[in-house]
């Protein structure tokens, strides 16, 4: 069989409208905007409300199989066929003319440019919420969140602009489940402080935080308190220990400030928080000049380099199927900006940490080099030794 294009696949769906394939396999009945009833797929009482077809996508999901999809994806479940039978059994492709084929492309795109809007206006929403969080957080200096730097021999610039602290910060992780199977929200699991850093886009725009919950613990005499550690945050259903650190909000493109310059001569930029406070704290106790300097941290490593242009081999990690693992290769892809480093930049210096897979994090530190060079800039690239982070070598002076 030929392969089967867009508009055939679209008009097999127009034909088949998913509430009345479904209803055709299942009881439903409405509830809000969806149709909800026993799943025809794993079962479940009548009154479950645990599948839904939403008719407005032409979708269905299932929150106990956990499955989901459009008209095709659930005649391939229920009938426990491949795709191109569930196609037959849905009535098979017919011909269709340029005026058919017009129709169903613009309605495509409508479909895409109303996705891409709900999309967009659930990201400023949230954007907006994160924003509204970051104003209610306390100055650094002075707080649980700063004893917690101290803790690691961290020292913080009198203005750090990117950190603030919050004293009571809630976890959200997974879904409440109400009476009837139904999600009724994220579950909060745990709340506590939280040291809190802001993502900048390169619009100048917050765009995100960054989220490292503590715990302040005693010493033995209960009395004297210790250094704040990370939080151990348990996932109450598995007993998993769920990571102390969350991004939330857009980071693509945006940078935590820990030392701040309008028209930095020199940037540092690095992964993480702890990693550029550890040179700033050492270059600082070093006696350096830092007033021509900026100090950022992306975030994450793929966020520091920018897309790649490709993937390539590894050059010895393997998937469980024996194939080597593909990782971002060494060559940007121009196309995506990366960070926004500002004209005045004249040395750019990259940090590596050495306890990071290693071959991805070169291709990395390479990839963000290549994209970020200008005529006149200066890029250097240092690497903390095998095995370690830039905090270890500064705790091991």
């Amino acid at each position: 069989m030929a392969r089967i294009t867009d508009d055939e696949l679209d008009d097999i769906r127009a034909r088949n409208p998913i509430s009345d394939i479904a209803s055709g396999y299942t009881k439903l009945r409405r509830a809000g905007g969806k149709l909800v009833g026993p799943c025809p797929i794993c079962g479940g009482r009548v009154s479950s409300q645990r599948f839904e077809v939403i008719e407005k996508d032409q979708s269905w999901v299932c929150a106990v199989c956990p499955d989901g999809g459009d008209v095709i994806r659930l005649v391939e479940k229920v009938e426990g066929c491949d795709f191109r039978a569930a196609i037959e059994k849905l009535g098979g492709r017919t011909a269709i003319d340029a005026a058919r084929a017009k129709e169903l492309f613009e309605e495509r795109e409508r479909k895409r440019l109303a996705r891409e809007k709900t999309s967009a206006d659930y990201r400023e929403a949230e954007r907006k919420r994160l924003h509204r969080t970051w104003k209610q957080t306390q100055p650094i200096h002075d707080t649980i969140a700063a004893r917690y730097l101290e803790g690691r021999g961290l020292q913080l610039p009198e203005r750090c602009p990117g950190l603030r602290f919050a004293p009571a910060m809630p976890y959200w992780h997974g879904e409440n489940i109400d009476d009837h199977g139904r999600k009724a929200g994220p579950r909060k699991i745990h709340e506590g402080p939280a040291m809190v850093g802001a993502f900048i886009r390169p619009d100048g725009r917050f765009g995100g935080l960054h989220l490292t919950w503590l715990n302040v613990i005693t010493s033995p005499d209960e009395v004297t308190p210790a250094a704040p550690v990370k939080a151990e945050i348990l996932d109450p259903d598995s007993g998993e220990v769920l990571n102390s650190k969350k991004m939330r909000g857009s980071k693509t493109g945006a940078y935590i400030a820990i030392q701040m310059h309008e028209a930095p001569l020199r940037l540092v930029i690095g992964e993480g928080i702890e990693t550029v406070l550890s040179v700033w704290t050492a270059m600082y106790q070093a006696g350096r000049s830092l007033d021509d300097m900026a100090f950022w941290a992306a975030g994450d490593l793929g966020n520091l380099a920018g897309r790649a242009n490709k993937t390539v081999n590894h050059p010895t990690l393997k998937r469980p199927d024996g194939k080597p693992q593909k990782v971002p290769d060494r060559f940007p892809d121009l196309d995506d900006p990366g960070l926004s480093i500002p004209d005045s930049v004249q040395e750019l210096i990259l940090l590596g940490d050495g306890d990071s897979e290693k071959v991805l994090t070169e291709n990395a530190m390479e990839r963000a080099a290549r994209r970020y060079a200008r005529a006149g800039r200066v890029i250097r690239i240092a690497f903390a030794p095998a095995g370690l982070d830039f905090n270890d070598l500064l705790r091991a002076v």
